[in-house]
């Protein structure tokens, strides 16, 4: 007999990952600026679901389908949240990949945002959290080879380039090539020596 088994919810880190200057936490309902901020940057519209066309309700509906992650199994969407401000400017995601003990991180900043190192800060932690802590042996990653900013960001946060994906990378109108980044637990434990973002 063959059926459809239920989506077992997983567990947000706890306690809630932080150092000091960014905080990481499931999305709330007050988080809508953030979206709002979001929605106005063509290149996290074309990447993510956040809303091209900005209300209420749409982003409403994007702040429960990254709360639904977790809920339904596929792992981890996470605000980051800029702890002097008490605002979220960003978002960090941890997702299951179909090879057991691999994960996908993905990870935006709104564009007010950029530059103070914030996107590094919450990679570091979620992944860091992401082998030593949720138990996967590998944490990668794919970006596009013209994306300076998100391979500084992978390279800070001690991802080692492995190759590229010809035509990998799919977004609305066009196909694109993908770097594949990755980190990895060691042999004998969590992953040592990497770098601390700064």
């Amino acid at each position: 007999m063959t059926g459809t088994s239920e989506p077992v919810p997983l567990e947000d880190p706890d306690p809630e990952l932080t150092d000091g200057i960014v905080h990481l936490r499931a999305w709330r309902a007050g988080d809508l600026n953030c979206v709002r901020r979001a929605s106005r940057d063509e290149r996290i519209l074309e990447a993510t679901t956040v809303p091209a066309r900005f209300s209420e309700e749409a982003g409403r509906a994007f702040i429960r389908r990254q709360q639904q992650r977790t809920e339904r199994g596929q792992g981890w969407s996470l605000a980051v949240v800029d702890i002097a401000s008490r605002t979220a400017i960003g978002n960090v995601v941890l997702l299951r990949r179909p090879q057991p003990g691999v994960a996908g991180i993905g990870y935006w900043i709104v564009p007010e945002a950029r530059g103070c190192g914030a996107a590094s800060r919450a990679v570091g932690l979620l992944a860091t959290w992401g082998t030593d802590q949720a138990g996967f042996a590998r944490v990668e990653a794919w970006v596009e080879p013209d994306n300076v900013g998100s391979i500084r960001v992978l390279e800070r946060c001690g991802f080692v380039r492995e190759g590229r994906l010809r035509s990998f990378l799919t977004f609305p109108d066009r196909r694109a090539d993908a770097w594949v980044y990755s980190r990895v637990r060691g042999p004998s434990g969590p992953t040592a020596g990497v770098p601390s973002p700064s």
